[in-house]
């Protein structure tokens, strides 16, 4: 009997000790929602640099792809080149909303072969997605900026599907099979997730309808 109460004890102990683990919320001070209101803002202005940089380097990529002799592959990076247009472009509504300054920006990359170009692309669009982006929401969802957090949140999960895009590319180049490629893909005017071949009725992240998607083929 003794046994058996020790038990119960040890179990009530267990359960209360858990409820209490999950009823802790992390609460953010005021100077912190501020600072981070403030970092939002000054991320926004790096994320819009980096796709309207993005924007014109896989249009001048698409280029040299089609020079290369890879349509499929240049036709992948004009549809990118549109998803970051489109990422750019809610960027800057969140960064004029907050009424900061939209920088102004020259773009500025190297063109090299259609191969070595996907190996740095695979490598950029994985930090986006994996580091930068996260890193940024986690700012926006501290300092409450919902805009923020809509259009970063975009930009990633769709950053998540170009690295997909770009690794497949580059497989086939290493193992000469090209054909296999998608020879089209669609792109949501609302938040630029990119789809090859066919897509929904619906987009996945906005819920635009597939009437809207602009068509690459």
């Amino acid at each position: 009997m003794k046994k058996n109460l020790h038990l119960v004890i040890i179990c009530c102990l267990v359960i209360a000790s858990c409820d209490n683990k999950k009823t802790e919320i992390k609460t953010t001070t005021k100077e912190e929602h501020m600072e981070a209101a403030a970092k939002t803002i000054e991320n926004m202005q790096t994320a819009y640099k980096g796709e309207k940089t993005a924007t014109a380097k896989y249009a001048a990529f698409s280029k040299k792809a089609e020079e290369d002799g890879f349509h499929t592959i240049a036709l992948l990076y004009k549809a990118v080149a549109m998803a970051e247009s489109i990422h750019a472009k809610n960027h800057k509504a969140v960064i004029e909303d907050a009424g900061a300054t939209v920088p102004e920006i020259t773009p500025k990359y190297i063109v090299k072969s259609t191969k070595e170009n996907l190996s740095d692309d695979i490598k950029g669009e994985a930090y986006e997605a994996k580091t930068m982006y996260p890193n940024f929401l986690r700012d926006a969802e501290t300092g409450n900026n919902q805009m923020a957090i809509v259009s970063l949140t975009y930009a990633m999960k769709t950053e998540v599907k170009h690295n997909i895009f770009f690794e497949e590319a580059l497989k086939d180049i290493n193992s000469n099979s090209l054909n296999s490629l998608p020879s089209k893909y669609f792109v949501c005017p609302a938040c630029g997730d990119t789809y090859a071949t066919n897509a929904p009725n619906h987009c996945d992240f906005s819920l635009t309808e597939k009437e809207k998607f602009i068509v690459f083929q």
